[in-house]
């Protein structure tokens, strides 16, 4: 049993982190901004899994350390711009003599996708460096897409449903990886139950599949047709060179992500120094699309 903080417990991968530690049997805590438990519709979920509830906000370095205190393992599923503030939960961490830090790299391998690729592979690849440079073990771990975006938008990123019209990157052949929240929860409990992953990284790489396959699988299990609006690469990257006023932010990035995963293939870019956790934990039979598109039939 391992002492485990969790930051971002309340997001989109935290619930099915803290659900799948607790039933291991480790001691979860859950580190929450004061607005956050107040809110009681997140934290009465986390109380009645037996989560402790401990103040600390990444906005102010000062309330990091007592959270980390006596902890074994910190655990960031934090998204967005707070990806970009997980230095001072890392030294915060390190100072409170923590045996594992693992940071919110969940998605794709920033150095796989090399810079320039994408801005938020950049920026992940920065703090990543910097989270090194606080001495503190670490363990990456790089879940490629979320079903619950990738495969609900047919491979566009933004629909909450599967569309009637999507945007099909590229020739449509490239194949990419996907995996539930709930499965990737599974690995990473394994992961960071294991002493041979300490200080190192591990890629989930589970259910290929190209856009096309995606689009004919959704068809044929809904038994609707979805209208095909072909982007090529060189739409992509003038979609891309254009976005650069702040407002157009979410624009650059979902666009720099489509072309990663599906016309780059930044997906199977797999560095030799990267564990495959499929290979590492072969008990775990992760969802695939087909059992996916269930929830929506």
């Amino acid at each position: 049993m391992k002492k485990i903080l969790i930051a971002g417990a309340t997001g989109n991968l935290g619930p099915h982190l803290v659900k799948e530690l607790v039933s291991h049997g480790h001691q979860v805590s859950a580190m929450l901004r004061p607005a956050s438990i107040a809110n009681l519709d997140k934290v009465n979920p986390l109380k009645k899994m037996g989560v402790h509830l401990v103040e600390g906000d990444l906005n102010n370095p000062e309330t990091l350390y007592a959270p980390c205190q006596g902890q074994d393992v910190v655990l960031s599923a934090v998204g967005g711009e707070q990806i970009m503030m997980q230095t001072d939960l890392a030294k915060a961490a390190a100072a409170a003599g923590v045996e594992r830090f693992v940071p919110s790299e969940f998605g794709l391998d920033p150095h796989a996708a090399g810079p320039g690729s994408c801005d938020l592979f950049d920026a992940k690849s920065a703090v990543q460096g910097q989270i090194k440079a606080t001495g503190i073990p670490t363990t990456m771990i790089y879940s490629n897409g979320f079903m619950e975006f990738w495969g609900t938008g047919l491979g566009q990123l933004g629909p909450t449903s599967p569309p009637a019209e999507v945007q099909l990157f590229g020739n449509g052949q490239t194949p990419a990886y996907m995996c539930t929240l709930s499965d990737i929860a599974r690995y990473t409990a394994l992961i960071i139950e294991d002493a041979n992953t300490l200080d190192g990284e591990v890629v989930i790489s589970t259910n290929p599949i190209t856009q096309e396959d995606l689009i004919k699988l959704w068809e044929a299990k809904s038994g609707n047709s979805v209208v095909r609006q072909i982007i090529s690469p060189k739409e992509l990257d003038s979609i891309i060179n254009a976005a650069t006023a702040p407002e157009e932010m979410m624009t650059r990035i979902f666009t720099q992500l489509h072309r990663s995963v599906w016309v780059r293939s930044d997906c199977n870019k797999i560095r030799p120094e990267v564990l495959p956790a499929t290979e590492l934990y072969p008990q775990i039979t992760a969802i695939d699309q087909s059992q996916y598109f269930q929830y929506f039939l």
